[in-house]
């Protein structure tokens, strides 16, 4: 949480969702890169292709 705090700082915006909207916004090809690659990956596997998993660490 620390460090995301001290990204909004940084960039100046006073709303969490503004900060999230940024990170999304510079993401957004990684994002897309990986969602591709665990699709091919996973063609014909499990049949959970579609769902979103996020995970968090506690830095």
């Amino acid at each position: 949480a620390r460090k995301f705090f001290d990204l909004q700082d940084m960039l100046g915006f006073d709303k969490a969702s503004n900060t999230l909207e940024w990170l999304f916004t510079k993401s957004k090809k990684a994002i897309k890169d990986l969602a591709r690659s665990k699709n091919s990956s996973s063609a014909g596997g499990r049949g959970d292709s579609g769902a979103k998993r996020f995970s968090s660490s506690s830095d």
